[in-house]
């Protein structure tokens, strides 16, 4: 397929949908060390810190595993179904089991619930790149999947900026309320 002589509104919007998936994917990656350890005090509160942080280290090893398992899989649905219902069923997927982990009691369904989420996440990683490659094609391939895998760099910079601002308002505001 060649590249459009001119760019839609759908191969934009594609393209656009790409990147804030893979933005908001390492974000959320980001995100989890942050949210990870806290959650997992909640979980095993009787477990020595050890003992979290191996939960801690099998809950990311999973994850990956997921992600790389769920490109695989949802590539292969992508085949059979159409990469945009496949793209719809990993989005689903991702975003139905990764707000199922809010209410896993233990270590155990954290770990389950984040394996399922990363299939879907590693979906949209794979069939995000080949909808959007399949749509603009050409000489454009490289560099727009180079631009699309860029974009969770993107998402695990403002992780990190979003906590740094965040921890200095929390010490402003505690200081506002020791103030009080």
């Amino acid at each position: 397929m060649t590249a459009p002589a001119k760019a839609s509104k759908s191969h934009i919007a594609a393209l656009v949908a790409a990147i804030l998936g893979w933005l908001f994917d390492g974000f959320e990656m980001g995100l989890f060390p942050l949210i990870g350890k806290p959650a997992l005090q909640d979980m095993l509160p009787a477990a020595s810190d050890a003992v979290r942080g191996q939960w801690f280290t099998v809950i990311i090893a999973i994850f990956l595993v997921g992600a790389a398992t769920g490109g695989v899989l949802f590539g292969w649905l992508g085949d059979k179904l159409g990469r945009v219902k496949a793209m719809a069923l990993a989005i689903f997927t991702f975003a139905i089991f990764t707000g199922l982990c809010a209410f896993a009691k233990e270590a155990w369904q954290f770990a389950a619930l984040r394996f399922i989420a990363s299939l879907g996440m590693g979906g949209e990683w794979a069939l995000g790149v080949a909808l959007v490659n399949e749509i603009w094609g050409g000489k454009n391939r490289a560099w727009i999947a180079g631009l699309i895998g860029a974009a969770s760099n993107v998402g695990f910079l403002l992780t990190g900026v979003l906590s740094l601002y965040l921890n200095a308002s929390l010490v402003t505001i505690t200081g506002w309320i020791h103030s009080i």
